[in-house]
């Protein structure tokens, strides 16, 4: 008689089982990094390989840069600057003017009167 699945009988294997704590898992765009130890309910580090948001990202980091604020050595703030303001205010304007070329469904309509150009005859 022949069996065709194999039944384990006698003593259990002692080898513990090997968990693997560290890896990484690639799809088309993006690659996700696990670390079990660091954290165990999902990717610590997820890069996106999509070039596409690239620069939208980097722009939206160097805001939250400028946004952020800085002390002296004393552990007091310091002052914003009407130049670091200037800075905001620019990278906010082209944080905005790449996202709305990327999803321009998220542009804001124009409300009030439209303007003419009526030369007095």
């Amino acid at each position: 008689m022949r069996h065709e699945k194999k039944e384990n009988r006698g003593r259990p294997s002692n080898k513990p089982d090997v968990i693997i704590k560290k890896f990484t898992r690639e799809y088309d765009d993006s690659i996700w990094h696990y670390d079990l130890d660091k954290f165990p309910n999902g990717p610590y580090l997820v890069e996106f390989t999509d070039p596409t948001y690239d620069k939208l990202e980097k722009l939206y980091e160097k805001l939250e840069r400028l946004n952020k604020p800085k002390y002296h050595e004393n552990g007091r703030k310091k002052r914003t600057t009407k130049a670091d303001k200037i800075k905001m205010e620019v990278t906010e304007r082209a944080y905005w003017k790449e996202h709305y070329k990327l999803f321009p469904e998220d542009k804001p309509k124009k409300r009030g009167r439209r303007r003419t150009n009526r030369i007095n005859s």
